[in-house]
């Protein structure tokens, strides 16, 4: 059973932590989320919570403010988190595991245009369609799904690391063909992405 994701009255809740630090309690109040993005952090470096807690300490001196030192800290790591996801789920390296597969295989988004396709697909695409030499295939060229874009992509959403299988249908002018691939899901952040590898 998948649990639950806290809410947002959950995370922003203040909570009151007695943390030790070199022997000596310390008594810190922060919303829940920046509790959860330090523990993050200290297990992501291999450290305890206490340690993340001293570093701030000694980060702000004496007389410093300790619980603005912890919530800058845990923006920080929730930010950098953030820019590295970016980093791996750009249109760039999309493309890239496009172009890897030796099959036929393209990218689609959601306002059903392709953003990505590879050798192979274009290849496939010419050997149905005699005397289309376009490039890239994206024009003139229309391809679906056999179902709903946001139905497949709910699918794929709801069993992460399992291709789906699924019809699709090209037309150009008043030709068509049909075929059967599987289907998965980009790792982008901001868009919904469909990557289809066409069956032989």
């Amino acid at each position: 059973m998948t649990a639950s994701h806290p809410s947002a009255e959950e995370m922003s809740a203040l909570r009151f932590r007695v943390v030790t630090v070199q022997g000596q309690r310390r008594g810190i109040k922060l919303e829940e989320i920046f509790w959860s993005s330090l523990s993050e952090l200290a297990t992501q470096r291999g450290m305890k919570l206490a340690d993340i807690v001293a570093e701030c300490e000694r980060g702000v001196g004496e007389g410093g403010n300790l619980t603005a030192r912890l919530r800058y800290v845990a923006t920080r790591y929730l930010r950098d988190q953030l820019s590295n996801a970016r980093a791996r789920s750009s249109l760039p390296i999309v493309a890239g595991q496009v172009h890897a597969c030796p099959s036929p295989a393209f990218a689609l988004a959601g306002n059903k245009r392709i953003i990505a396709y590879n050798p192979a697909f274009l290849a496939f695409v010419q050997s149905r369609f005699l005397g289309f030499q376009s490039s890239p295939p994206a024009q003139g060229l229309r391809l679906s799904f056999d179902v709903q874009f946001a139905e497949l992509v709910e699918r794929l959403k709801a069993s992460p690391g399992e291709p789906q299988p699924a019809g699709f249908t090209i037309g150009i002018n008043q030709h068509v063909t049909r075929g059967r691939l599987n289907a998965a899901l980009a790792s982008l952040l901001d868009q919904d992405v469909v990557l289809g590898f066409v069956l032989a």
